[in-house]
């Protein structure tokens, strides 16, 4: 069986796609270095889960973003 996950991953760890879309399970596993960019589609349910998913960018002295929206 194939694991369109994994494949999403490296493709996104290659640099051969730009946009990687993630659930809070997949984003908490995930260890990708010059992330520039966070989108939260949708408010986290806890402050945890949204320090786990703005931390994905800025990480090792780089610079980033993370943009939540609010309905």
């Amino acid at each position: 069986m194939v694991n369109h996950k994994i494949i999403a991953i490296k493709l996104f760890k290659s640099g051969k796609t730009n946009i990687l879309v993630a659930t809070d399970i997949t984003a908490r596993g995930i260890d990708i270095d010059n992330v520039s960019l966070v989108i939260n589609y949708q408010i986290p349910m806890s402050m945890d889960s949204y320090i786990h998913r703005i931390g994905r960018t800025g990480r090792a002295g780089k610079t980033g973003k993370a943009f939540t929206f609010i309905n």
